[in-house]
């Protein structure tokens, strides 16, 4: 796990993009409507400038004393690695069940690049969970992950982590306007219905 150069996030306007295919480290290869006020994050910030790279930018409203990713914790802590895994360790999201019928597989030395505007509500342990589960929920090992251990991000710090690294959202102290910014990097294929389309870039 590494920590990269800190960013400043825009003014809040409620946008929102998943997993969408751009280039990295070239802003104009990302519609307008998606890098109107992150021209300089997108310039800047990139695990292999020039490759195909996957962008996600959330920004919503988070609510006081819940994680962000919360509802989708099934044992209490929103303990999870980024993707899941099948038995037959094929590395995947999910389609119609997470490790049932699964439309994206990813390869093993995926990078990610993640930052938020809020401090303290997200932690990042330095550490690999080979053993995860078929939707990346790890909440059920959360004893080998205590608080102690971990490491938490900052407002606009960007924190490079791999697909297997346990990290957790964490409850906010207040409502705010929680802006998420994540970068994939190549190695990432198929996609979701729900992932966002980019007419600037044709992967086929």
């Amino acid at each position: 796990m590494n920590t990269q150069q800190a960013i400043k996030f825009p003014e809040f306007t409620g946008i929102r993009c998943l997993m969408m295919p751009f280039i990295q480290g070239d802003p104009s290869s990302v519609p307008e409507e998606f890098r109107k006020g992150y021209e300089k994050i997108l310039a800047d910030t990139f695990i292999n400038k020039g490759e195909i790279g996957f962008l996600t930018i959330d920004e919503s409203p988070a609510t006081k004393g819940k994680p962000h990713r919360g509802d989708r914790a099934q044992f209490g802590r929103a303990l999870h690695t980024e993707v899941g895994r099948l038995p037959n360790k094929i590395y995947c999201w999910g389609g119609g069940g997470w490790g049932g019928i699964h439309n994206v597989e990813l390869e093993a030395d995926v990078k990610i690049l993640l930052a938020n505007n809020v401090s303290d509500s997200c932690a990042t342990w330095n550490a690999t969970h080979e053993n995860t589960s078929r939707d990346g929920d790890i909440g059920n090992f959360s004893a080998d992950y205590p608080m102690s251990d971990a490491t938490f991000m900052k407002a606009g710090q960007v924190h490079e982590i791999g697909i297997l690294t346990p990290h957790e959202s964490l409850p906010v102290e207040t409502n705010v306007n929680r802006q998420f910014l994540r970068i994939m990097s190549s190695g990432v294929h198929g996609r979701e219905p729900h992932f966002t389309e980019n007419p600037l870039v044709n992967l086929h």
